[in-house]
Parts: C-alpha cells; structure tokens; sequence
C-alpha cells in the first residue's frame, strides 16, 4: 500500500519562497538605501575628500568595535534565556540575536517579523510558549532601557549647548516609561496581576463561542514561575548597555578616520536620537531617516557638515549595511537547523526548563 507524500503546507512556506524573498527584501534595502544617498547628493559631494582621505585602519577597529556591539547583544539574549533555562547554546543565541536585529532592519513591518521569529527560535531552545514571549518582551525593553540610559547621559552632557532639538523634555519621559515597562517585565509576579483580568476575560469569551483551549490561569501560573533576579536583570541591561556603546564606538572611530574631531557634547544625544529614529515605522532600519537625523544632531552640537555626513555614511555602513548579509545568512542557518531537528535539538543541548535561576 502507497503512502501518501506529507503535507508540506502552502507554497508560501517553502524554503525556496523564503529563500527568494530574502533576497528580493535585501535588494530593496540596498535601492532604498541608494535612493536615500540620491537625495542628499549636495552634502555627498562636499564629504567626497573626507572619505577618500579616511584612514582604513581605523575604519577596520570601527568593524572589530561593531563585532563587539553584535556579540554582546547576542550575549544580553543568551543571559535572559538562562533566567527559564538550565542550558542554552550561545553562539546560537548570538546568530538568533543577529537574524533578529536583520529582519528588524530590513523589511517592512520588520518588528512584528522579528518577534515572531525570536519566539520561533526561542521555543526551538526549549522555552515554553510563555517563557519565550516573555524572553521576547524583556530583550526589547531592557534594551530599550540601557539606550535610554546612554540617551540620558547625553542630556547631561549637553546641558549647556543652546541647542535643546526638543530632546531635553523628551529623553526623560521615554526613559521613565521604559523603566517602568522594564520594572514590569522584571517582576513577572506584577506582570501577571496586571494581565491577569484581561487574559481572563478573553478566556470566557473563547469559552462561550465554543474554544476552550485557552487556560488565563495557566499563563499567569507560568510567569509567576519565572523569577529573574534583581542582579541579573542589572547584568542584562549592563550586556544591552555594552552593545550600545561598542555601537556609538564606530560613529567615534569614524569621525577619527576622516581626521576630524568629535563633537564630544553633543555625540551621546545626536547618537540617542539617531537610534531612536531607527525605529520609527517610516523605512526599513530607518533609511535616510537615521542618516539625516542623526547628521542633523551632531552639526546642531558644532559638527561641521561635510564632516558629520562623512562620519555618519561610515557608521551607517559599518553598523547597517555590513550586518545585513550576515544577519541573512544567520537567518537562513538557524531555520535549516530547526527545520531538520526539531526534535532533538534541545535533547543534543540538554535544554531543559529550569526550577530556579541557575546563574545568579
């Protein structure tokens, strides 16, 4: 008797079909970024000489510093996911990290892509559905923390330049709400009383059309078992800090390589205000957006022109563009690897879920 063949789902699920439209995302990233570069020709060309004059070597110490920032974000995620697991891989960690950030960068709506890849890969370590959405939840605000952190120095540090950009009052009140956010994910137990009705009333209404499946209390059960400590919640938002400033390193490191100097003043706030554009729903990764903000901030703080799009074109290339294939390639390697082992892939790393913080 013939078996049937397995159902292999619709045909927009095909490795192939994702295969292709990485590629058709990541040359619509590099158009995007080439039309952006198009529409600022007048500054290109008086940043010409500075570019061609850079020196190479440090533009090299600008890519180890963003290797750097790359790892120690890839680190932050690995660190939380040991919060809920005995054991996890964290040179996976750091290519899930990577393909993340990729995705989040380079397609529209990439955010919502990219959460719903970290849950996927996530759940592949190990982690239960609520520990891995909760995993997700913390690492971008607790990134979002230690950047508001880096944004708020900046603040200081330009107490006294004329040039307030409106980013004294906002800086502030974003860094409050997030660490109000942060508090809430590091407390699971508050997390819980604070989703707890809603989570039920969607529990009743499911019932009563018939779904029944949905169990509020077992959610809410299942974060009142994870127990981040107060000091490894300090450690991950140092981990996501060190990312940050390995990051802001290359835009420091750039403006050395076109042998200018750095607006030391302003750069902290500028470079805050950079990476909060990058996350506007405007462009992928924020192009042009970031580019023109972020120059806009630095000659706001006594940058020149020519010098401050220089430095921000090599930053760009060396922390958005460089990273991109990589990332793809990340992307693409990690779901070839859940796809042929499913099954085994937490048995070959001993990936279990753990009883209590296994790290302290």
């Amino acid at each position: 008797m013939a078996l049937n063949p397995p159902d292999r789902g619709p045909w927009y699920r095909g490795s192939r079909v994702r295969a292709v439209a990485g590629v058709v995302f990541v040359f619509g990233v590099a158009m995007a970024g080439v039309y952006a570069l198009k529409g600022q020709t007048s500054e290109l060309s008086g940043s010409l000489a500075l570019l061609e004059n850079s020196d190479i070597d440090l533009i090299a110490i600008a890519v180890v510093a963003e290797v750097l920032s790359v790892v120690t974000f890839g680190l932050f995620n690995w660190y939380l996911l040991r919060v809920g697991l005995k054991q996890a891989p964290p040179f996976k960690a750091v290519a899930v990290s990577l393909a993340s950030t990729t995705i989040n960068n380079s397609v529209p709506g990439g955010a919502a892509f990219s959460a719903v890849y970290a849950f996927r890969e996530f759940r592949g370590f190990g982690a239960d559905p609520v520990f891995a959405s909760w995993t997700v939840l913390a690492i971008n605000l607790l990134s979002g923390v230690a950047l508001a952190i880096l944004a708020t120095l900046g603040v200081v540090a330009s107490l006294q330049v004329s040039q307030g950009l409106g980013l004294f009052v906002v800086v502030p009140i974003l860094a409050l709400v997030l660490f109000g956010l942060a508090a809430l994910v590091a407390t699971p137990a508050l997390l819980a009383k604070v989703i707890g009705p809603p989570l039920a009333l969607v529990s009743r209404i499911l019932v009563r059309v018939g779904r029944d499946g949905f169990s509020a209390h077992g959610i809410t059960a299942r974060l009142l078992a994870v127990k981040p400590s107060f000091l490894r919640v300090v450690v991950a938002i140092a981990l996501a800090l060190a990312n940050w400033v390995f990051d802001a390193m290359v835009l420091v490191l750039a403006y050395y390589a076109i042998h200018r100097s750095v607006p030391w003043r302003g750069l902290l706030l500028a470079y805050g205000a950079g990476q909060l554009a990058a996350n506007l729903p405007v462009t992928p990764g924020g192009l042009g957006v970031v580019e023109g903000s972020l120059s806009i901030a630095l000659v706001a703080y006594g940058g020149a022109q020519e010098s401050a799009v220089a430095a921000v074109l090599i930053y760009r290339l060396v922390s958005f563009w460089m990273t991109i294939p990589f990332g793809w390639v990340a992307y693409f390697g990690t779901s070839v690897i859940r796809r042929r082992r499913p099954a085994r892939f937490g048995e070959r790393f001993g990936i279990l879920v753990a009883d209590e913080d296994p790290m302290p």
